[in-house]
């Protein structure tokens, strides 16, 4: 079963977990979504527990950018 968190953010609607696939997927407003796979379940409870779940989000997937570029426009 999957975790969903919503996020106060601009940007980012919210965030999904799966434990059993070990993945997260970071959902955009504007309808993208990135999958994260080999996610620990205390890696995405640190999000959680976060009073700044957007930081902490940033923290765990620093390599990620704020929007992904959108395929096919210019």
């Amino acid at each position: 079963m999957a975790h969903v968190v919503p996020l106060e953010h601009k940007q980012i609607a919210y965030v999904s977990y799966d434990p059993e696939e070990r993945s997260l997927v970071v959902a955009y407003h504007r309808g993208a979504s990135i999958r994260h796979l080999s996610i620990d379940w205390e890696q995405f409870q640190r999000v959680l527990d976060a009073s700044n779940k957007v930081d902490e989000l940033i923290k765990l997937l620093p390599r990620m950018s704020v929007e992904p570029p959108r395929i096919g426009s210019q």
